[in-house]
This record gives structure tokens, sequence and C-alpha cells, in this order.
């Protein structure tokens, strides 16, 4: 009877990396980067357009406020609760498979979208985008580590794809007022061309091996716990704004889901395949870069959320005005990112990173000094190219620290916890802020403030939350981000002998694994 150990099964994966270590670079890998960015692009798109499409989606299909709500929520419920689930996928049966699969997907769901005459219909095809990007997302992100073995050009590479998720969030706004001006439904069917694109470009670069060999055992109780307590976990966060955060359904999704991500734990240590290796969670820059992008989210995403309330509600913009006031963000990515990625490799990520959080900490401050009244080039300008810049310098940092020990043995699935915390700081973030701007505008109101008083204190208030957040970035950056910089070399460590199991190396990968240590 043929065995299959997990000791045998680590040792030849570590060897599988060292080979990968040692090959050459894929000649293709720069086109690689260029397709599987533009697919992130596609996704962070849809994770904003929405944003200023609220009214014309109320009067098309007769869409309820609840529905608008859930129009962005149900996307991100099931991106974020799903992922781990694709990332393993990744890893176990391929990354192409898995991202054609998920770009497909996504792609027939947008199609869906821009068709459909009715609230339930425009739902459910969100619904189907959000399953497709759980898959898409970790997918490309576990490709990107694996064709850039380099630590150099993988950072190059991590500061094109961090400016894209911020580009692909001011842009989708940009888009949504554009396009609402002449028919939403092209909001959603413009991904369909780009799909094709992608998918024919995937299929002629992307020539990845599936995984050989004996397949490991599935974690049907892994993946059952996991993808239900992280369903629960963003429903609970996401339902606050309607419910508040003492509602017993926000109390009980929340409660449910600590239970099962409990036993996702228990779960987990005693799988000889886990859907998550445990030893993951002991590695410091997977737990810095995933609380960087959790972080990150949580400010970013409210101000795309909250401002234009302010700009549409009280300075009269139409949806254009509000998508290119987002202009400058989109301009500061474009144009720093390249020098960024450059400047990485000298400084380190730990320093990148704490820029961007003060640039971040500036633009919290000037919010919290909103007037009620104001001029474009007085507030806006400064205001969002500061966002910009921060968006910039935390973006970048966190996916290079985050991904810096990945193995090809779990480059999905250390992209799939990276994407979800992503996911789970956004939505946390806007929670937080809609609970704390709700209560403020209806004190505000009975204590007798104009409309446009009450909705800029309260906008004030919710801005004022970020704070927490930036401090909470500061002490990552300073405790979790390592010192030191991109392509110095490793401490030398001994090999772990072909016949043992590298328990000495969990929380630092050999050598073979990982030939260059970013910061």
């Amino acid at each position: 009877m043929k065995t299959d150990s997990a000791p045998e099964r680590r040792t030849a994966q570590a060897e599988a990396s060292a080979d990968a270590a040692t090959a050459p670079p894929d000649p293709r890998r720069w086109w690689v980067l260029g397709v599987i960015s533009l697919a992130q692009f596609v996704i962070a798109i849809d994770s904003s357009v929405v944003n200023v499409m609220g009214p014309r989606l109320k009067e098309a299909i007769g869409l309820s406020t609840t529905g608008l709500q859930w129009v962005m929520n149900i996307y991100v419920l099931l991106f974020g609760g799903l992922l781990l689930l694709g990332g393993r996928l990744a890893d176990v049966v391929g990354r192409r498979l898995v991202f054609m699969a998920g770009l497909t997907l996504f792609t027939l769901a947008s199609l869906g979208a821009g068709l459909a005459e009715s609230e339930g219909q425009l739902l459910a095809a969100r619904a189907l985008q959000g399953i497709g990007a759980a898959a898409l997302s970790p997918a490309s992100l576990s490709i990107l580590v694996t064709v850039f073995p380099d630590a150099k050009e993988r950072a190059k590479a991590f500061g094109v794809w961090g400016a894209v998720i911020g580009i692909g969030a001011s842009i989708g706004t940009i888009l949504g007022g554009a396009i609402v001006n002449a028919d939403w439904r092209w909001a959603f069917w413009i991904n369909v061309p780009v799909g094709l694109a992608i998918g024919a470009a995937a299929v002629a670069l992307i020539k990845l091996p599936k995984p050989s060999g004996e397949r490991p055992p599935k974690d049907l109780a892994g993946a059952v716990t996991a993808t239900g307590g992280l369903l629960l976990l963003v429903y609970g966060i996401v339902t606050s704004s309607d419910h508040g955060w003492s509602d017993w359904r926000t109390l009980g999704s929340l409660a449910a889901a600590v239970v099962l991500l409990v036993a996702f734990v228990l779960v987990e240590g005693r799988s000889a395949a886990p859907l998550v290796p445990l030893r993951l969670f002991r590695s410091r820059s997977v737990v810095a870069g995933s609380l960087g992008e959790f972080l990150t989210a949580a400010l970013m995403m409210p101000i795309f959320f909250l401002l234009p309330l302010w700009m549409q509600g009280v300075l009269d913009y139409s949806p254009l005005q509000t998508g290119l006031a987002y202009l400058p963000v989109s301009i500061a990515l474009m144009v720093l990112a390249p020098a960024a990625s450059q400047l990485i490799g000298k400084t380190g990520p730990r320093n990148m990173y704490l820029a961007g959080t003060v640039a971040l900490a500036a633009t919290v401050v000037m919010l919290i000094r909103m007037p009620v009244h104001s001029g474009y080039w007085s507030f806006l300008l400064p205001v969002t190219a500061l966002f910009g810049i921060g968006l910039v310098f935390c973006l970048i940092p966190t996916p290079v620290v985050g991904t810096s020990e990945a193995t090809d043995e779990d480059a999905g699935t250390t992209s799939a916890l990276l994407n979800a915390s992503t996911q789970i700081g956004a939505a946390f973030g806007i929670a937080v802020c809609v609970t704390v701007l709700n209560k403020k505008v209806a004190s505000e109101a009975a204590a007798g403030a104009s409309e446009n008083v009450a909705l800029v204190h309260g906008l004030q208030a919710a801005f004022a939350v970020l704070l927490v957040f930036l401090a909470l970035s500061v002490l990552n950056g300073v405790f979790g981000f390592r010192r030191g910089v991109i392509g110095t070399p490793a401490t030398q460590e001994p090999a772990p002998s072909p016949t043992t199991p590298p328990t000495a190396t969990l929380t630092e990968p050999a050598p073979v694994a990982r030939p260059e240590r970013v910061g």
C-alpha cells in the first residue's frame, strides 16, 4: 500500500521550491503581470463602481434602499467569505485552472448584472460576481508570487499590483459617474470584452504546470468551517449598519462566526492536509502583511464610500463630477507607483509603509476638519492628492511583506489570506464609520441643525474613527515589518535533512524555499 505522510510531502515540497528558486526566470513573466493586473483592476473597479449608481438604479429597476446597500454587500460578503477556499483550490487543482474558472464566472455574471430587470436578478448577478472574484483574485496573486521568484523583481511586480488596486477603486468611481449619465448597464457590460481579452491572453501566456504527484486528501471540515465562519463574520459586519451592533442578528452572526473559526483552527491543527496550514499564522511576515492589508482597506474604503455623500449631498456634484474629483488619487498612484517600486529596494517596506500611514493621517485630519461648503481647489484637491500618496506607500509594501516567505506549496493560500484581510477590513471600516455617521446625524438633527450641517458633522465624526486604524497601522509598521531592504541575503540556516520534517523552520522557512528575504 502506498503511503503519503505529511513529513514526506513537506520534504518533496521543499525540494520543489529549491528547484523553482534555481530555475531560470519565466521570459513571459512581465506579460503575465500585465494580464493578472488587468484582472485585478476589473475586480477593484467592481468593488467601487456602484458607489455613485444609487439614484439611477432606484429609477431603472425599482431598487429599494436596502437592496441598494446589498448590491455592494452581497459582493463583499461572498468575495471575502470564499477567498480562503479559492486560494486553497488554486494550490491544489492548479492556479491557471482556478484563474480561468473565476474569470469565466465573473464575466458571465457581469453580463447578467447588465441584463438585470429586477432587484433579485441584480443581486443574484452580484453574488456570482463575488464568487468569481473569490477564485480569480487569490489565483492571480499566487501566479504573481510564483512567476517572480527574485525578491527585487517581485517587489517591482507588487508595485504594479498595489497601484492597480488603488487605481481601480478610484477609476471605478469615475467610471460609475460617467456611465450613470449614459446607461448604468455598461458599468457591468464593459467587463465582458475585457474578460474575454484577459482569458485569451491568459491561455497564451500563463503556462504554470498543474500540481503533479499524489493529491493531498481533501480537508472538507476545514473548508466548511472556514467558509461558514468568514461568511458569517462578513455578514455580521456589513449588516451592522442596518440593524446596529447590539441587534441580535449582528451579535448572533458574529458569535456564530467566532464558534466556526475556532472550530476551524482546531480542525486544521489535526488535519493531514489543512486548508490553511497553521504555521502561516506563526509567520511574522504573513501576520504583518495581513494586518497591513486589513488596516489600509479599513482606511481606504470609508473615504471612497463616504466622501461622495458630501460632494453630492452638500456641494451638489453630479455623479460624473464626483468621480472626476477622485482623479488626483489615480494620478498619484500611476505617477508614484513606478518610483515607489524602485524605492522600496532602498528604503525597505517598513519605512515606506510608515510614510504612507503618515500621508493617510494627514488626509484624515483634513477630513475631520471638513467645512460645510468648500471649493475643489482649496479642499478636495489636497485631500485626494494626499490620499493617493498614502495609498501608494501602503498598498505596495504590504503584499511584498505578506508573501515574502510564500512557497509554491502555499502561495495561493497566503494570497487568499491577504485578500480576505482586505475585504474584511473594507467591510469593517465602512460598517463602523456608517454607524457613527448615522448616530451623529440623528443627534444633530434632533438638536435642530440643518440637513447639510448635520451631514457634515456626522462625516467628521465618522472620519475621526479612522484615527484608531491609523494608530494600529503605525504599531503594525513599527513592530510587524522587519528592518532591512529588499534583496538582502537571508541568514544562512542548515537545510533540513531529506528524511526529517522541517519543523524547526515553521516561522523562518529554510533558505532553499526562500533565497532572498524581504525586509
